[in-house]
């Protein structure tokens, strides 16, 4: 008997009813906002002792923040190497929140309490200027489709609240920057390419600029105006009959030029690597390492270095379930390092279902 377990965002879990894992989570797909990180994840079973993927300163760090969340945003939650069966459909809601004073500076700076006379180089951690302070809520909505055992196609919607002020804004504006809204939807396409020994896909993405760019001071971007192509390579292997299971994701990340602003933004690598267990047959434990290496930008056709994006998370997880087919997890994304990134952990909650569509 052939039984399937939808994931808690990519982190697998074991169905020892079935002798099925879930499948493994996975990063990126935020919106690339000046700067604002978020991503969840998810898991699910399959069978055959597999895991299964059901398993700047002032105003222009605002909109760094922006670009960061998009940048983050939650790939997919069905993600991982492993594909879904034909007719099975995975789905999982998605609660995002961050609230920070601290950002990894993208250019050299100083001059930031309460050590003004040290000079913060690129990549430090360091408070935001004026006594800046970047929060966000997000809620991302991930559908995913078995359209053949090997071929899946997924979408991600994101909406985002983003909210940043510093003394300067509430001295020139009077109040906080906030802006909310649906964000860029991303849509993908898995191939599974290889079964034994291990599960080996490869996954192609595409971010649209659906979201709202405002290009106004003080404003807090939903959107880039920009298309992503992405390229990952997936691998997936469980252990089973002990209650382990690892993945590896390496992608590239094609960025291209919003004509509106003469910005062109550089392209990017990002990997996930991520190794869980399933204690129980309704619970689920996994870390993660995940991250984002951008390359140098150009404005107005100018090399500029600040718009390099850099940044890694550390990322425990914990999912339980299932209960009619739904499972819980929560998550944190603990930042290591950076650059042009928010600082400090985000927190996720979310609930996955899934179901036979055909």
């Amino acid at each position: 008997m052939r039984r399937e377990v939808m994931p808690i965002d990519h982190i697998p879990v074991l169905d020892q009813s079935s002798g099925g894992c879930s499948h493994l989570t996975e990063l990126l797909s935020l919106p690339h906002p000046p700067i604002a990180p978020g991503h969840p994840t998810g898991f699910g079973g399959r069978d055959r002792f597999e895991l299964s993927p059901h398993t700047l300163d002032g105003v222009s760090m605002v909109q760094r923040c922006v670009l960061i969340l998009l940048l983050l945003a939650p790939t997919a939650a069905h993600a991982g190497a492993w594909t879904l069966s034909k007719g099975r459909y995975w789905s999982k809601i998605t609660l995002m929140t961050q609230s920070t004073d601290e950002e990894y500076v993208s250019i050299g700076v100083a001059g930031r309490p309460p050590d003004i006379q040290r000079i913060y180089e690129p990549g430090d951690r360091a408070p935001y200027a004026e006594r800046g302070k970047y929060e966000s809520r997000a809620v991302f909505v991930d559908l995913w489709y078995g359209v053949t055992d090997r071929l899946d196609i997924g979408l991600l919607v994101p909406w985002f609240r983003q909210t940043f002020v510093n003394d300067a804004l509430l001295i020139g504006f009077g109040e906080a920057r906030v802006a909310s809204g649906i964000s860029d939807v991303r849509g993908f396409l898995k191939v599974n390419l290889i079964k034994d020994p291990f599960v080996g896909s490869i996954k192609l993405g595409a971010k649209a600029p659906t979201g709202e760019l405002i290009n106004e001071e003080g404003i807090v971007p939903v959107g880039e105006a920009q298309w992503d192509i992405d390229i990952v390579a997936q691998i997936g292997k469980s252990f089973w009959p002990v209650p382990l299971y690892a993945g590896l994701d390496i992608g590239y990340r094609f960025r291209t030029k919003n004509e509106e602003l003469d910005r062109d933004p550089g392209n990017e690598i990002v990997f996930i690597a991520e190794l869980g267990a399933t204690p129980t047959s309704w619970s689920l434990l996994a870390i993660k390492l995940e991250g984002i290496r951008g390359q140098k930008g150009k404005i107005l056709g100018v090399a500029n270095d600040s718009l390099r994006k850099r940044v890694t998370y550390l990322s425990p997880t914990a999912g339980l379930g299932p209960w009619n087919d739904i499972r819980f997890e929560a998550a944190s994304r603990i930042s290591l390092n950076g650059r042009g990134f928010p600082a400090g952990p985000l927190f996720t909650v979310g609930l996955t279902y899934e179901g036979r569509l055909l």
